[in-house]
């Protein structure tokens, strides 16, 4: 017989009319909405009274985990709202955070959990990355770059610093505002060191000839040695695939350990 799940939300306080709505979620969320994203975790879109949101169900971690952050951590969708409610207040761009939701078993182990945030219609900056060299995608990349700068200048460390996870409108008049989304992993530092910087850039996952046009306008933006920030790039980057690389060797023989076992 499953377990009675008891549901803790947490509103932001523009949009407690939405509270009916946000407690429904982990009856509903399976069979209603619109799917946007199907993997470890899954996105939906949802219309409501006080307008289109997001919904992320996180996808249930470890065993480990599952105890850290039901007892020792603060869980993903919380995370994610505080951080995302931080950077706007630092003045970073963030789909407007609406409300998170755990869902806990008797003995308090969060079983699932929710953030909710506004819908937006940005595009991730993979197109621009897919685009480059056009003047267009030129321009965006410029523009990312200098907005990678002004987030490492105010100590902010998103540690999921990949394409799909920063997104971008082009203005008529050719000005290009940025938002980052999955804002649960990161960090908020007094002073983020050079090499701080060099790494975060690194998860950027998009192909070299637009990583190094962004690093080469990124320690521009910084004051820094254009060439010599070319070749830490490069090394951290190289450094970075190969771990990862060896990472998903090492899952590959584990699942085939297990299947050899079964």
């Amino acid at each position: 017989m499953k377990q009675p799940l008891t549901t803790h939300t947490h509103l932001h306080p523009e949009v407690v009319s939405l509270q009916p709505f946000i407690e429904s979620l982990p009856r509903t969320f399976d069979t209603e909405g619109t799917p946007l994203y199907q993997g470890r975790n899954t996105l939906k879109a949802f219309d409501t009274p006080a307008g289109r949101v997001v919904v992320k169900r996180y996808g249930k971690p470890n065993r480990l985990n599952t105890y850290v952050y039901s007892f020792f951590r603060k869980g993903k969708a919380r995370r994610a709202f505080e951080h995302a409610e931080r950077l706007r207040a630092l003045g970073i761009d963030s789909p407007a955070p609406v409300a998170y939701v755990e869902c806990r078993d008797r003995y308090q182990i969060v079983r699932t959990s929710y953030f909710v945030s506004r819908y937006t219609d940005y595009l991730p900056l993979t197109h621009a990355a897919a685009a480059y060299p056009q003047p267009e995608a030129e321009t965006i990349l410029k523009a990312f770059a200098r907005f990678a700068a002004t987030l490492h200048e105010r100590g902010i460390l998103h540690h999921d610093f990949n394409q799909n996870n920063i997104l971008y409108h082009l203005a008529p008049d050719g000005s290009v505002q940025f938002q980052l989304i999955d804002t649960n992993r990161m960090s908020f530092v007094r002073r983020a060191s050079r090499r701080d910087c060099i790494t975060n850039l690194r998860r950027l996952s998009c192909p070299a000839e637009p990583f190094l046009y962004i690093i080469g306008h990124y320690a521009a933006a910084r004051g820094w040695n254009v060439d010599d920030n070319l070749l830490r790039g490069i090394l951290s980057r190289l450094l970075f695939e190969r771990r990862q690389q060896i990472k998903s060797e090492i899952k590959e023989r584990h699942r085939n350990a297990k299947k050899q076992r079964h």
